[in-house]
């Protein structure tokens, strides 16, 4: 998983939602979310900085998986 969190990409491509993408094996797997909750603390290196607990994600790590889970499931991937 460490390795595929080190690829996860994002980019915005409108209004509450973002291409989300990681590379596995030489190859670019892409889907599109709306978890923006997600794509906040994923991408925010200051997130584990501040006690997060109460929020729907608790550390940053925890929102990443959430993104490359979300990326696998759209793409029939099965770890």
């Amino acid at each position: 998983m460490e390795n595929l969190i080190e690829t996860l990409r994002s980019k915005w491509t409108g209004y509450g939602h973002f291409s989300i993408s990681i590379e596995m094996d030489g190859q670019e797997f892409k889907a599109t979310t709306t978890n923006t909750m997600a794509i906040d603390a994923a991408f925010d290196d200051c997130y584990d900085d501040v006690d997060n607990s109460g929020r729907y994600y608790e550390s940053r790590r925890e929102a990443q998986e959430a993104l490359v889970n979300e990326i696998l499931r759209a793409n029939k991937i099965e770890m």
